[in-house]
């Protein structure tokens, strides 16, 4: 049977995630405060996410938004986990065709979500739904050197949300549009215009970290730059790391960060399903 998270007791949705995620590959404990932040930050909805539950004992739970990118309507699933103990009682694939059946009742084009790469059950179980591989997300950090060389001009200007919102591509992740970042800039080098940027300054156990939500520059050749673009990042917001999450390894701004030097935390792949 499945429950709205606005219809049951928040602490039984916060129950359920840490029960789900307890021996997940990159385990994720949540209290309250945390999850209604990570609802709500990411514009995640309580009216569509829920709880499966067997025999009155909660099962699985999954959290599920609705946005419009680009012109195209789209259902993301931001968290799904099932409690271990009812692991292999098809939890997880009831928990899709809910997700799938919402998504057509919202009149939504695509059902979109992110895997961990390594999790081969998960992902046999999107394939079997439908979905198909969108793109491949690199998460981790990038190692900047020192500043030996001439100081490039880089200056950054703060841009509206609508304006940065025009540059975002189709595939972005969820997670990584415009809308959800607190920082989003114009990129100009010796004041032209190259490219854009957007960014959170997060704080963990290791101090302030800046987390690189998108980098986008205009043309290829503006590549180049990425190193002193970074750098000068680093030293405006007065910061050791600079972090990047779901960072899409196909373009030619990741190329240009491996030859900058990188540490991979993980490797996730978006995919969708055609609704």
């Amino acid at each position: 049977m499945f429950t709205t998270i606005e219809n049951v007791k928040f602490q039984q949705a916060v129950e359920t995630w840490n029960q789900g995620f307890s021996d997940y590959l990159l385990p994720i404990t949540v209290d309250q405060k945390a999850l209604e932040q990570r609802i709500q930050s990411l514009k995640l909805s309580k009216k569509l996410s829920a709880i499966y539950s067997i025999k009155g004992e909660s099962a699985g739970i999954i959290l599920l938004g609705v946005q419009t990118f680009q012109g195209t309507k789209v259902m993301w699933v931001g968290g799904m986990a099932v409690v271990p103990k009812y692991r292999r009682n098809k939890v997880a694939s009831k928990l899709m065709d809910y997700a799938e059946k919402l998504a057509k009742e919202h009149q939504c084009e695509y059902l979109i979500l992110e895997v961990i790469k390594e999790n081969e059950r998960a992902r046999r179980l999107y394939q079997e739904k439908g979905f198909q591989l969108i793109n491949e997300l690199a998460v981790g950090s990038v190692v900047l050197p020192a500043r030996t060389r001439k100081k490039e001009c880089i200056e950054f200007k703060a841009i509206p949300l609508e304006e940065r919102a025009l540059s975002e591509t189709k595939w972005i992740p969820w997670q990584n549009r415009s809308i959800f970042s607190e920082q989003n800039y114009a990129i100009y080098h010796e004041e032209l215009k190259v490219g854009s940027i957007s960014f959170n300054l997060v704080e963990d156990v290791s101090g302030e970290s800046l987390v690189l939500k998108q980098l986008q520059l205009v043309e290829q050749k503006n590549c180049s730059l990425i190193t002193a673009i970074l750098l000068t990042l680093k030293e405006q917001e007065i910061l050791d790391t600079i972090k990047f999450t779901n960072f899409d390894k196909a373009t030619p701004e990741y190329a240009e960060l491996e030859k900058i030097g990188i540490t991979i935390q993980l490797t996730q792949l978006q995919l969708a399903k055609k609704i």
